[in-house]
C-alpha cells in the first residue's frame, strides 16, 4: 500500500500578525499618519492640546480601520490592489482581440 499523506487545501492562506493581514497593517499605519497630520491642524489650531490631537487620530484610526475591515469582509481577496490596477491602467482589462498574433515558426 501506498504511503498517505494530508492535502492542505489552505496553501494561499494570507500571512497574518495579530490576526489582521499585513495589507491591513500597512493600510492602518498610513491611516494613522494621514489621520494624525490632518488632527495637527484641525485640533491643534481649534484647542491647543497636544493630548486631544493624539486621542482624536487614534480614535478616527481605529474608526477607519473598522469600517476598512467591514468593507474587505464583503470584498473578495486582493480586490483593492486589483482595484487600483484598473484604475491606472484600464485599456489593460478591455477584452479585444490580440493584435499582435505571432504565429509559431518551427
Amino acid at each position: 500500500m501506498l504511503p498517505q499523506h494530508p492535502v492542505y487545501r489552505k496553501l494561499d492562506a494570507a500571512v497574518t500578525v495579530l490576526g489582521v493581514d499585513l495589507e491591513d497593517w500597512f493600510g492602518l499605519g498610513v491611516a494613522f499618519i494621514v489621520l494624525s497630520r490632518l488632527s495637527e491642524f484641525v485640533v491643534g489650531t481649534l484647542l491647543s492640546i497636544p493630548r486631544a490631537e493624539a486621542v482624536i487620530s487614534a480614535l478616527a484610526t481605529g474608526v477607519v480601520f473598522v469600517l476598512w475591515r467591514r468593507i474587505r469582509e464583503r470584498a473578495p481577496r486582493h480586490f483593492m490592489r486589483h482595484f487600483l490596477g484598473f484604475l491606472s491602467e484600464p485599456e489593460a482589462y478591455l477584452v479585444l482581440p490580440d493584435q499582435d498574433a505571432n504565429p509559431y515558426v518551427v
